[in-house]
């Protein structure tokens, strides 16, 4: 049953006129409580469950603006028609149906009538749990060796990663996105000593590049054609710079999506020293981003927004989520050194606006398959920078089982999205002068406005 139906409303007062009294959902346990978020200085409240926030008054749509939609998360699960697979027989078990079809036209068209310029993703556009068969259905192939678990993997990404990306790119909107979690398999990585799942664990931490060279290949056709149609001079308007070597070097990037505006698409997963994964730049990585940092300061570029999977500042809301962090200070010291505007994230599945010595980190996402699929519309101009958070409420259909995929199902065979997003925040920042000199808030409204304390 949705959380929706079984809420419950818990109400507290708040006793410290200038701190948020809170009653939050532990990471991933999915519960219904409600969090209720008194901030001393508005009197605003914010609900646990995103569809109980209020409707709040928007931001003005500004002429000659860069346009952009940022949904991380979108979709966190494997939504395709797997008939594709050259292992598909008759019988077999699809990850899509009529239902999902059209809540996916729905919602993107949602995020179309915004007139977008380009759409961000900070990463979990899928499951990826893939090289395994836990239902023994056969639609990959046979997972049974090292090199056919390989097989499935790049099966499994030729439809569900290949299709995402062909959803967008048939509407003519362009997309940048980032590395997550889901994109290298989901964590876990270390084997956890149940002898059934740790085969695929060991497996899984030890092909970290077979997962990033799929997700290259399929996820970052816009990212490639953007560079051989501007070149790498981020000077230029549509240029693409990369680390010009290390394990992020096709994953992490930056772009000059206009004049008023450079996005750092960073890649926060890297391999652990005898295996697994960790949350945390390569030395590489970060030799590049601190170079194109500096540079973006020194030619003055008006905004510049990071997007990268995981949070570097708390606490943050989490709904439904393992709630990875970023593992270091080093990310965010380096953005703070550099005058980086916003850092845009995902990973937690909920909404959190945190701004700390100028630095904005909007955290921000909903999982569609529960029917709380969340988006940021931004809009950049020489010298203003907004940021409208809107809520689209869908009706999942719980108890009727699972959608098929890899790993045993993920989401219910039915979610129903047939009503227009709602604006729940909107955040504005404005600047005068150089760069350098700082950005300040002009507007904070509904979620986006109201602090999380932990």
């Amino acid at each position: 049953m949705g959380s929706r139906r079984l809420r419950a409303a818990v109400r507290t007062t708040a006793t410290a006129a200038a701190a948020a009294l809170l009653l939050t959902l532990a990471p991933g346990h999915q519960s219904s409580t409600t969090e209720m978020v008194l901030a001393a200085e508005t009197g605003q409240r914010a609900a646990a469950d995103p569809g109980d926030r209020p409707t709040v008054r928007g931001l003005p749509r500004v002429d000659g603006a860069y346009r952009f939609v940022s949904h991380p998360d979108f979709l966190n699960q494997d939504v395709g028609d797997v008939r594709s697979s050259p292992f598909w027989r008759r019988g077999m078990p699809t990850s899509t149906n009529a239902s999902y079809e059209a809540s996916l036209d729905h919602v993107i068209g949602q995020m179309l009538r915004h007139d977008p310029q380009s759409l961000l993703v900070a990463g979990d556009m899928v499951e990826g749990a893939w090289g395994q068969d836990v239902t023994g259905a056969g639609v990959f192939g046979p997972t049974r060796t090292v090199d056919q678990r390989r097989r499935a993997v790049r099966e499994a990404a030729k439809v569900y990663l290949k299709q995402w990306h062909a959803r967008f790119a048939e509407r003519g909107l362009p997309v940048y996105p980032a590395i997550g979690d889901h994109e290298i398999g989901d964590d876990p990585w270390r084997p956890t000593g149940n002898p059934d799942q740790d085969a695929w664990l060991r497996f899984k931490s030890k092909h970290l590049w077979l997962w990033k060279g799929v997700a290259s290949r399929w996820l970052y056709p816009d990212v490639r054609a953007a560079e051989r149609t501007h070149g790498g001079d981020l000077r230029r308007v549509g240029a693409v710079s990369h680390p010009p070597r290390g394990q992020a070097r096709h994953t992490a990037y930056a772009t000059r999506l206009s004049p008023d505006l450079l996005l750092v698409s960073v890649d926060v997963f890297r391999p652990r020293p005898g295996g697994g994964v960790t949350v945390l730049l390569d030395e590489d990585q970060r030799r590049w981003l601190s170079t194109t940092l500096r540079r973006a300061k020194k030619q003055r570029v008006p905004w510049v927004v990071v997007q990268g999977h995981t949070p570097v500042m708390g606490p943050v809301r989490t709904r439904f989520s393992s709630a990875l962090t970023y593992g270091g200070s080093d990310l965010l010291g380096l953005m703070r050194r550099h005058d980086v505007d916003v850092y845009l994230t995902g990973e937690v599945h909920d909404h959190t606006v945190t701004r700390r010595r100028g630095l904005v980190q909007v955290a921000h996402g909903g999982l569609f398959y529960r029917g709380e699929s969340s988006y940021v519309v931004g809009q950049a101009t020489p010298d203003r920078l907004l940021l409208e958070t809107r809520y689209l409420d869908g009706r999942p259909r719980f108890g009727g089982g699972k959608l098929w995929s890899t790993e045993g199902g993920n989401g219910p065979v039915r979610v129903t999205y047939d009503r227009p997003s709602r604006v729940v925040g909107a955040y504005a920042l404005e600047r005068r002068g150089r760069p350098a000199d700082g950005n300040r808030v002009v507007t904070k409204r509904g979620i986006s406005g109201i602090p999380f304390r932990g």
